[in-house]
Parts: C-alpha cells; structure tokens; sequence
C-alpha cells in the first residue's frame, strides 16, 4: 500500500519557505491563517507582518546567510519572525525557550549566531548568555501578548513579571515593535531559492553530551510538507484548524504543526504554553479538526474530566509521535474517543529531526495499531544489519535506514558525524541511518523496538544524558555519575542521576549542590527529578557503566 496524491495547494517543494506561505497568502487573502486566545488573524494580515518583520531584522543589520537564533514561543509573532528569517534568505537557529544561559551561550558560538530574536520574558537569561560570548551578539525582543485580545494581554500584564528596566540599556537590545517602525522605509531584496542551502538549524541530542545541529534545507522542509498533506487522507483548505501546541523549535512543531498545514490554507491555533488545561480548553473552545500528540499527552486525555459528555465529533485527525505508544493506551484512547463521537482513531507514526520530523505515518483507512505505519510519499525504508546496507527479511529486527527528499543535508560543523549518519549505498542513493531498531511486516509497516542510541525522551524532548553527566561530575564531591530514564506515564520518562561521592562526603550537601549545578546549566527539562547516592554503580565486562542494567533494574523496581 502507498499514499496517493491529494491535491493541495503547495505541490512543488523547489521554492523558498517564505514563498510558499506567500503562495497560500493569494490564493487565500481573507481566510484565517492563525487563531491566538479567540483573535484571528488572515493570510494578508501574516503577509504584512512577514514583509515589515523582515524589514526590521534589515534594520537591525541581519544580511543574507546571516544565522538569527530564534528562541520563542508560539505566537503570531514567532510565525512571521520564522518566515521574515528566511524571505531575507537568512539561516534560523531554532532553540528551546527554558534554554539555561550556558546553553543559549553555546548555542549562538556553534552556529556562529550574531543575532537573537526572543520574548522579552527571557532577556535576563539571553542578556548573560549574549555577554559570556567573545562576539557582539545583537538581541531583538518582542512582548508575546501585544497579540492578544485586550482583556487578556491586561490580565498578562498583571500576572507576569517583567525584565528588569535597565536590561535594554544596552546598545544591542532592540525592541522588535520599534525596529518594525523604523524600517518602513527598507527595501527587501530579491532572494533566489537555492535546494541545498542551509535555511534552518534544529538541534538534538547527541551522543557526545553536545547537541547536535541537524541543517535543513527550504526543499527538506517543503517536501515534508507535502508528503504529510497527501498522507493525512485529507485535502487541506480554509475552515479546517489545526491545534499548534508542539513548539517551533521542534522539528514537528514547525515542520507539521505550522507548515504543513498553514501553507494548505488551514488555520494554526497556536498555543504559546503547553498545560494540559490550557490544551483542553483550546480544543473545547476552537473545535480543531486535528492535532498532534505525545504519548503522553494521549494520558492527559484519558485523566481529563474536562471532556465529560463532551462531543468530539469534529476531531478529522490524531496523530501521534514523537515516542513510541503501547498498544494499550492506543486502543483505551479509540475507544475514549469512540465515546465521544469521534470516529477517528489515533494514527501513530515515526520521524526524527534528521529527516525534519514525520517519515513514516499510519494511513487513514487502513491504521495498524503497533506499528507506526508505512513510509510517506517519496520516502523509502529498508531493514538492515545495523551499521551495514545488508538488507534483513520481513519481520526480523535490524536498524531503520531512510531515503527521501526530506533527510537533512548533515551536521553543522560536524562532518565526522554526518558521515557516519548520511552514507551512500550501493544504489547510489543517500541514506539516513537512524540509530533505531526496528522490523517491517510483508505489507511495508514498520514496527518500532527500540533505540540504538542512548537517548532520554522527556515529553518528546531528547535529552543526552552524558550532557546531564557532564555536568554532574564537574561537582566538586562527585565520584562519578550515570544518568539513565525511569519510565513515566504522564511524559514518557523522567531523569535519574545514580551518583558516586567522594569519601566523606555529606550526602544532602551534596544533593544540593548537584540540583543547583543542574539547574543553573541545563533545560528544565533535563534536570534530574530523582537523585539517588550509591556505593558502587554496575559494570559491564569491560569496565564500564553499565547504564543498561541500571536502567532495567530502576524500571522493574517502578524507582521514581
């Protein structure tokens, strides 16, 4: 079985980001493009902020090929400073918004970043990150409900604590309001399409500790656009609205839960921070017809009361990824589903940012519960005796590869590692190697079994936990450490850190000195929520830490 074209709107992916939105703009001025807290906004409404946000970063002295690290959260403005990056043909340096400052500093020196665009929520952090870096690094901020109906942005004011009043007072901070009234007068210049120029950089991570920088091309991220539209089963178009919760930053919140379906003509209701009542009452309230979930939000349905005797009966498409789901939790959320009207069932599927995000996804008519479906459109799969191109039989497990015109063009600054992950195969053809183990079934499913890399997925976030190790064992009092992921329902897995003390080392002191360093240096996310203190740790026959072994002892005994 493959998918069959749909006809939507956006069927070339040899163009630029910005002119593909630009080509839903015409053909649909007066539709809604956005939805944010009941306000909507048209495709001509987004193509004037486009147009004036990308005179701004011209003003503000950004030039083509220039890398602008963008750090916000979802809001019309992250929509148009996203497509304004790339209609001047500068690079997005995509990151997460609870960054620490030693992240965001690092993130802006690997990328070679001279400029930033953020919330201004998040100026202290970014104002000690962008002064612990050797160059001037020119920040622009925006106020993320100077786009919301005006009771709410007054209730936000009220509610919010603002930056410190002097931390503008800096020659390289730039209200992005002001720069927007400034430049009217600019000239935005003509931008070719170029199919294998680096358009966004998304990170992930790796297995050294350091994220990795996965480069992606105008053509990468249209051509998943365009293989997602045919997959979905339905044909795209103004009236239809898809629930935007999973963040910009992440290759499937902008790859699908933007693009996609914005430059199709639907609307993207965006939700700026993810609670589970905040989500709920946004898909009460706009009725979606589709969304994309973690399996942990799948939970947060089953839990929610907010969904009693409530009829579900607009949901169009569910679709879940990110992680793996068990087949339990997929059929109780069918059935809940069932319940409420809905006659849809969650299709699952597989993706990973070095392929943009989704490649593999359950079609419509024909979902196979375990299995995360077939491969998209242009996109081919093969089995093989992981780290080779030997081909392995239907059913048997071996390492999932990838061809396609969505496969990144490789790691920035990086080339030992693209190497090992973009080969050439005796076809001639580019593969992908994904680090994961799985099987197909006769008719081309693929069935997930588990990661070959050593990964902790936390609400669809990888986390490395050498990074987390890093930063533990730089603890004055630390042995050693090993950080591993305990299973949880809610999101997936939760971080443990396992540590070694120094001999006469108070223990509690040295929970707190950990948790802080933790704290100070890593993603929220990534912060360990269980600290345990041992004797020895386990080793493999080679001397190392076993991290398998813990990792399968702290799950059996529900630690955590």
């Amino acid at each position: 079985m493959t998918y069959h074209r749909i006809e939507q709107w956006l069927r070339n992916p040899e163009t630029t980001l910005f002119d593909a939105l630009k080509g839903a703009g015409e053909k649909y001025p007066d539709a809604a493009s956005m939805g944010y807290f009941g306000k909507t906004f048209s495709f001509s409404a987004l193509m004037r902020e486009t147009e004036s946000t990308a005179k701004a970063l011209i003003q503000a002295g950004v030039r083509p090929g220039d890398v602008v690290t963008f750090m916000l959260p979802n809001c019309p403005q992250a929509v148009s400073v996203f497509y304004a990056i790339n209609r001047i043909g500068a690079v997005a340096n995509m990151i997460h918004t609870l960054s620490s400052v030693e992240e965001i500093a690092y993130y802006l020196n690997f990328a070679d970043s001279r400029y930033m665009i953020t919330a201004d929520r998040f100026l202290p952090s970014v104002k000690k990150a962008a002064a612990s870096v050797p160059a001037d690094v020119t920040v622009i901020y925006t106020d993320i409900s100077e786009k919301m109906p005006l009771p709410l942005r007054i209730g936000y004011a009220l509610k919010s604590k603002k930056a410190p009043a002097d931390i503008t007072a800096d020659d390289h901070f730039f209200s992005l309001h002001d720069l927007i009234v400034k430049s009217r007068a600019v000239t935005l210049p003509l931008v070719p399409y170029e199919k294998d120029k680096t358009s966004v950089i998304f990170y992930s991570g790796g297995s050294t500790g350091f994220p990795k920088g996965i480069c992606l091309s105008d053509y990468n991220i249209n051509s998943l656009a365009i293989q997602v539209a045919d997959a979905s089963g339905y044909r795209f178009g103004p009236g239809m609205k898809f629930l935007s919760a999973m963040p910009l930053f992440h290759g499937f919140g902008l790859g699908v839960g933007i693009h996609t379906f914005i430059c199709n003509g639907v609307q993207c209701v965006l939700v700026p921070q993810f609670t589970p009542d905040s989500y709920v009452k946004t898909l009460l309230k706009e009725k979606t017809n589709m969304l994309a979930i973690v399996p942990s939000m799948l939970e947060m349905f089953l839990r929610s009361t907010a969904f009693d005797g409530k009829d579900l009966s607009f949901l169009q498409g569910i679709f879940c990824g990110a992680d793996s789901a068990p087949e339990p939790l997929l059929r109780r959320c069918n059935t809940f589903l069932a319940a409420h009207g809905c006659r849809e069932q969650v299709r699952e599927g597989y993706g990973l940012t070095e392929s943009v995000t989704a490649c593999i996804l359950n079609p419509k008519e024909n979902v196979r519960l375990g299995s995360v479906g077939l491969p998209l459109g242009e996109t081919v799969c093969k089995i093989v005796k992981p780290g080779t191109f030997e081909e392995l039989p239907a059913g048997e497990s071996g390492e999932l590869i990838i061809h396609g015109p969505s496969v990144m063009l490789g790691y920035l600054n990086d080339p030992e590692e693209t190497e090992k992950t973009l080969r050439i195969g005796p076809d001639g053809k580019k593969w992908l190697f994904t680090g994961d183990l799985c099987r197909m079934d006769e008719d081309g499913y693929v069935f997930f079994v588990q990661r070959i890399k050593r990964l902790i997925i936390f609400n669809g976030y990888n986390i490395a936990p050498t990074q987390v190790e890093r930063v533990i064992n730089e603890v004055p009092g630390v042995e050693k450490s090993c950080v591993i992921g305990i299973r949880d329902r809610l999101c997936g897995q939760r971080v443990a850190a396992y540590i070694i003390p120094k001999p006469e080392e108070s223990v509690e002191e040295l929970r707190r000195a950990v948790q802080l360093a933790c704290r100070e240096r890593l993603a929220a996310y990534a912060v360990p929520t269980k600290v345990v203190f041992l004797d020895s740790l386990p080793l493999t026959k080679m001397g190392k830490i076993d991290y398998v072994k813990l990792e399968h002892d702290a799950n059996q005994t529900k630690e955590g």
